[in-house]
């Protein structure tokens, strides 16, 4: 494998049907709860759109652009990482249970082969976090503080 073409994913099977993990990813108040701070209407397709570190007025933002919206199973977006612009995906698999299998790619790492390697690394630990803290909210109504509590 060429350390170009790395990725981070994190996967999980959250016990809910795709159309629920969706929407707690699509809707800012639900998001807000197991991750990213939002404060827009929900997300659409083309918009940019800033998630927030923190609830506070003044929490820190960066800028998320939205490339695709396929109810109930894909959402893409691409943000700034450390390297530059990468892509993350989420791809939401129905189970013959009527369950879903979240996992969440991000690609596109720039610089280094050890810069690509440490981002990669770094996304993927993130985003393992966010597959649990959404499995909690999802499932349970449980708010992990991931984000806030990311040391």
């Amino acid at each position: 494998m060429e350390i170009e073409s790395l990725s981070a994913t994190a996967k999980i099977r959250i016990r809910r049907p795709p159309s629920e993990v969706f929407r707690a990813f699509v809707d800012a108040a639900a998001m807000s709860r197991f991750w990213f701070t939002r404060r827009d209407n929900g997300l659409k397709e083309g918009e940019v759109v800033p998630w927030f570190i923190g609830s506070a007025e003044d929490a820190f933002s960066f800028d998320v652009r939205v490339k695709m919206l396929r109810y109930p199973d894909k959402l893409v977006i691409e943000w700034e990482n450390t390297g530059g612009r990468t892509e993350v995906t989420w791809s939401l698999n129905e189970t013959p249970e009527g369950e879903t299998i979240l996992t969440i790619q991000e690609t596109g790492f720039a610089g280094t082969p050890e810069a690509i390697l440490e981002q990669a690394l770094d996304s993927t630990g993130g985003f393992n976090q966010v597959v649990v803290a959404a499995k909690a909210y999802i499932e349970y109504g449980t708010a992990l503080n991931v984000v806030a509590d990311h040391a």
